[in-house]
């Protein structure tokens, strides 16, 4: 009797696990539909024949089980008809262990795209079939979220079989969402596989095991047309992933909004969420060999209870065809909740950074400087992805050498006290613009000296009809115009022009003085003229509360002043 009431109990125990097991997987099945998401499996594992751009995307760490060699691949198949071939195929590995990596990107037919479930055959140019399918059973039924994927370089080649182990994470949150200045795209992650099979690579094959990460979209939003943008995906050691995607519009500006920054999260499989309330700030850049890209190499990123680091483990993993960008692994680590997490990833990278572009506006040669004013410069290519800061420096022996005034400015302007230098020496000023580890580097200084002295040169020649000068704008205070008057003389006929700005030494607006460069008539000769500015920008857009500057130059002359804007 007691032994009968042991395996009742047995199978009872075994049931209850065994309901328990198919409870924390009850997605794992076809059909397969998220709540409040428009994404449907297996259907929207497959092609999309209406949609203008498509991919299928993985990214996986490996180990080799025969050498202990670690590796990294990534390899992604785009429908994208074009030059008589319906796509391409981009497939890289790399050896984490001595660093070496291997692109490959060629074009391809597509023998079979399956619009009901994933069944990728496709031949790429001059390489052999390869294949990402879900598999089926003996009775040739799919097996859901489970795949096997094939694909050969001149370098290496896969044969991999994937498993799913975690809800899919619709990202953005209903797997429908717009990038960018108009695209939309329908978006899925698999954030974590686990993954078996063989590698080769330089001629040795050897059995693998590791995890993956599956990207999945459609739509509008194509990465070789689009705005330039640095993603992410994450795995954390506390079963956490996140994908993260910065996108950068036409002025380099990241504006903070779900369209251009988004963080999706999955927090565990019944948990996740898209916010765009992070930030990011990048600490290392690298150049690539040829010196032509620059990549950012490692970035802070901190989001409510979270704070990560993320570093490539490789710097020159840049893919050139069928466009430049950087793909490789990453590590992580941090703190989630104030616990340590340790992670990796992949970081796909198709924004590139410039030196930063400095010109030096006031003071800048052939006028009396008496410090009332600040020292202005501008950043000529501003870059949400590049802080950077200046250091402004003296010199009064002809730019020789140079003595520091001010390091690791933010603005692009400093009130500089002379009070220190004798009145009637003659100097030059250097503004030098870095990022934070000062690999992206520029400056600039005076084209010519200027003297220092009790009484700037604007401040008298104003009055005097037949001499350059710029007078106070009126009303100052403004709102909404206010007139700008200055004195031009019969010799100030080329290159003559009125520049605003704001703080950070960006243009607003720009007024070319004589006919033969703009339409607008501005006299000249000996005279006094004056230009009514209406607070707007370039973009008929009012400016916004705030001090602005103004300049007034030639080839051999400025003067510059402040005003102020009041809503």
């Amino acid at each position: 009797m007691k032994t009968i009431v042991f395996i009742a109990l047995l199978l009872t125990l075994i049931v209850i696990i065994g309901n328990n097991s198919l409870s924390a997987q009850d997605w794992k099945t076809y059909p397969y539909h998220q709540e409040g998401s428009v994404i449907y499996f297996p259907e929207d594992e497959g092609w999309h024949p209406s949609e203008p751009a498509e991919w299928w995307y993985t990214c996986a760490h490996l180990t080799g089980e025969s050498t202990g060699t670690e590796y990294s691949l990534m390899l992604t198949y785009f429908y994208h008809p074009d030059f008589g071939f319906d796509g391409f195929r981009i497939f890289n590995i790399s050896d984490e262990t001595n660093g070496q990596f291997y692109a490959q990107t060629l074009p391809c037919n597509y023998s079979n795209l399956a619009q009901d479930h994933l069944n990728i055959q496709a031949y790429p140019l001059g390489s052999v079939a390869e294949e990402w399918v879900t598999l089926e059973d003996s009775l040739e039924n799919l097996i859901p979220f489970e795949y096997h994927l094939s694909a050969t370089s001149e370098n290496g080649a896969i044969d991999l079989y994937y498993n799913t182990v975690k809800r899919p994470l619709m990202v953005g949150g209903t797997g429908f969402l717009y990038q960018g200045a108009s695209s939309y795209t329908y978006y899925y992650s698999q954030t974590m596989l686990d993954v078996s099979g063989i590698l080769t690579l330089n001629d040795i094959t050897e059995p693998v095991t590791g995890t993956a990460w599956l990207d999945r979209q459609y739509g509008e939003f194509d990465p070789s047309e689009n705005e330039d943008y640095e993603w992410f995906c994450v795995q954390l050691s506390n079963g956490m992933d996140l994908n993260i995607y910065n996108i950068f519009d036409a002025q380099n500006q990241i504006p903070d909004t779900l369209t251009y920054k988004l963080c999706s999260i999955y927090i565990n499989d019944s948990t996740y969420t898209a916010t765009s309330d992070f930030e990011i700030t990048r600490v290392q850049y690298s150049f690539m060999p040829d010196s032509v890209m620059c990549y950012s190499q490692q970035w802070c990123i901190t989001l409510n209870n979270i704070d990560l680091t993320i570093t490539t483990q490789n710097q020159n993993n840049e893919v050139l065809l069928p466009f430049r960008f950087y793909e490789g692994s990453t590590t992580v680590q941090g703190m989630v909740d104030s616990i340590m997490v340790t992670g990796k990833g992949f970081a796909e990278l198709l924004h590139s950074y410039e030196n930063p572009d400095i010109q030096l506006i006031a003071p800048n040669g052939n006028e009396i400087w008496d410090g009332s004013d600040p020292v202005i410069w501008q950043l000529s290519n501003p870059d949400d992805g590049r802080p950077v800061l200046f250091d402004l420096e003296l010199s009064t022996d002809n730019c020789i050498t140079y003595e520091p005034i001010a390091q690791g400015l933010i603005d692009t302007l400093y009130y500089w006290d002379i009070s220190g230098i004798e009145e009637g020496t003659v100097c030059w000023l250097k503004v030098t613009g870095y990022s934070l580890d000062s690999t992206l580097v520029g400056f600039d200084e005076t084209d010519t000296s200027f003297v220092i002295g009790a009484t700037s040169i604007d401040e008298y020649e104003t009055s005097i009809p037949g001499r350059f000068g710029l007078s106070q704008n009126y009303p100052n205070p403004f709102n909404p115009k206010t007139t700008i008057s200055f004195n031009l003389t019969a010799e100030d006929t080329e290159n003559t022009e009125l520049i605003i700005y704001n703080l950070k030494g960006q243009k607003i607006r720009q007024y070319s003085i004589f006919p033969e460069q703009s339409q607008a008539p501005y006299g000249a000769g000996n005279n006094q003229s004056s230009i009514v500015w209406d607070g707007k920008d370039a973009n008929g857009k009012p400016v916004s509360n705030g001090v602005y500057f103004y300049k007034l130059s030639t080839d051999k002359k400025t003067s510059i002043k402040k005003m102020l804007v009041l809503r």
